[in-house]
């Protein structure tokens, strides 16, 4: 988690810089009543655009490569997980569920420090598929979408039980659309 927090200070002082260095520039590139000795007042503001645009592409190379798509895409996943979203509750098993029928597995154990998989999609309609920690800290997340699977890998780093909640408002029961799993 310490590494998140570290991207999250890099961008919040990334901004500040880049919001002082644009009102400074903005400031000294006004070009004063009655002064016809500064040929181009907008010359600085080109130059601070292209180090603007410089400095996001150089934070989207670094952080793009670091999220959840891309970062165990290289690891084969060690279990994989079925979930079917349907109002109100997840349905998941090891097994392909089957739609006409939906039915629940066996608990879902998931092993510590190994790459898990899990495809998750919709009988109804959207879902949000959150998974929870033990201090109730987002871990990771995806959409359930009625049509559509979603493959969400994750490495879960503490054992523990993670809770499952809906992230999208998808009707009445919402508040109680739940499911957990356990980390061994």
């Amino acid at each position: 988690m310490n590494e998140y927090k570290f991207i999250l200070l890099v961008f919040l002082d990334a901004a500040i810089l880049i919001g002082l260095l644009g009102y400074y520039i903005y400031k000294s590139s006004l070009n004063p009543e009655g002064d016809k000795s500064i040929k181009n007042p907008l010359r600085k503001r080109f130059f601070f655009l292209i180090m603007l645009s410089a400095v996001l592409l150089i934070l989207l190379a670094i952080t793009i490569p670091k999220s959840p798509y891309f970062l165990f895409a290289d690891k084969p996943p060690s279990k994989l997980v079925f979930v079917d979203a349907k109002q109100f509750n997840f349905i998941m098993s090891y097994q392909a569920i089957n739609p006409k029928n939906p039915s629940a597995g066996e608990s879902i154990e998931l092993p510590v420090d190994q790459p898990v998989e899990f495809r998750v999609t919709s009988l109804d309609v959207n879902h949000g598929f959150g998974i929870y920690n033990s201090r109730a800290e987002l871990v990771t997340q995806t959409q359930a979408m009625p049509g559509y699977v979603n493959r969400l890998r994750w490495e879960f780093k503490e054992p523990g039980t993670y809770k499952i909640l809906c992230l999208e408002y998808c009707g009445l029961g919402h508040p109680v659309m739940s499911s957990s799993f356990i980390v061994k």
